[in-house]
């Protein structure tokens, strides 16, 4: 029997959903060059890789539970 496999991560931006083509680890530049830090833990598809640097991405920091489950959670090396 083949081993259980994860669903692959989705963007966390509101209404998008696609499969995350990465996750940020809080060292991101922000594109448009206002020096804004990106939040750590943001999965986000290629078309968001700007929004973790954003004001909405920090209230869904704040409000979302799997956000914060995420962030608390054990990382593997």
């Amino acid at each position: 029997m083949p081993a259980p496999q994860a669903d692959p991560a989705r963007c966390d931006v509101s209404g998008c959903g696609k499969v995350a083509s990465y996750s940020t680890d809080g060292t991101e530049k922000d594109a448009q060059g206002l020096g804004r830090p990106a939040l750590p833990g943001i999965n986000v598809c290629a078309h968001h890789m700007n929004w973790p640097h954003s004001d909405d991405a920090k209230v869904f920091a704040l409000q979302s539970e799997k956000y914060r489950a995420r962030a608390t959670a054990p990382r593997s090396k």
